[in-house]
């Protein structure tokens, strides 16, 4: 004779157990195949919320990152700017090194005069260093005899340069001269102008040379 073995049919509490335990053991996979970005809510995650150093560049969104977001101070040296901070000199000079040191600035009077000879030198601006110069010359020409075409020259190496005007008793002419030279030697600019013995150089003039090199 032959028994047959009736397997009790599960209570409705074992039923329940078994299904909380089977959610349990998958919960966390379920989560992490189906919580994606889209599933939390905007500004619900802090930076409490991350893992330090777990966020790589591919999870950042590109220019999504400002000045407000990084620490100044954790940045390193920018490559090949490290001598950004020596940007004040040139090979470890500093500007004045590289600039010219000497007088830039001459200048000499030309004292009142009166009739002066022909062609005359009424001033002159001695020994300057070789170099390249503007020169400079004025002066106030006056007539005391009959109306005349005079010339004054400002003497300089190379080429001389000349004004020539015409004066009468009753005006006075302002002469303004001026050339660029650059003699290798020592040189003296001079000024000279023609007279027929009875004119005058009124008030104070000058001669000026300023360096370009």
């Amino acid at each position: 004779m032959s028994i047959t073995r009736r397997i009790p049919r599960p209570s409705a509490a074992l039923v329940v157990a078994f299904a909380a335990l089977f959610t349990a053991l998958s919960g966390t996979g379920y989560a992490a195949l189906k919580i994606t970005g889209k599933s939390v809510a905007k500004s619900t995650l802090s930076g409490k919320h991350i893992k330090n150093k777990s966020l790589g560049p591919k999870e950042h969104k590109p220019n999504s990152l400002t000045g407000k977001h990084i620490k100044e101070e954790k940045l390193g040296t920018v490559p090949h700017a490290a001598k950004a901070t020596d940007a004040d000199t040139l090979g470890g000079n500093s500007a004045s090194a590289f600039m010219a040191k000497g007088q830039r600035a001459y200048e000499a009077t030309i004292a009142p005069q009166n009739n002066f000879a022909n062609n005359a030198v009424l001033g002159t601006l001695p020994d300057l260093p070789p170099g390249a110069y503007v020169v400079m010359a004025k002066l106030t020409f006056e007539n005391d005899g009959a109306t005349a075409t005079s010339t004054c020259t400002l003497h300089v190496p190379g080429a001389n340069d000349t004004t020539t005007f015409i004066n009468d008793v009753t005006n006075s002419e302002n002469i303004a001269l001026q050339k660029v030279t650059s003699p290798n030697a020592v040189f003296s600019p001079q000024v000279t102008c023609q007279s027929d013995g009875s004119d005058d150089v009124i008030g104070e003039g000058n001669i000026i040379a300023l360096r370009l090199d």
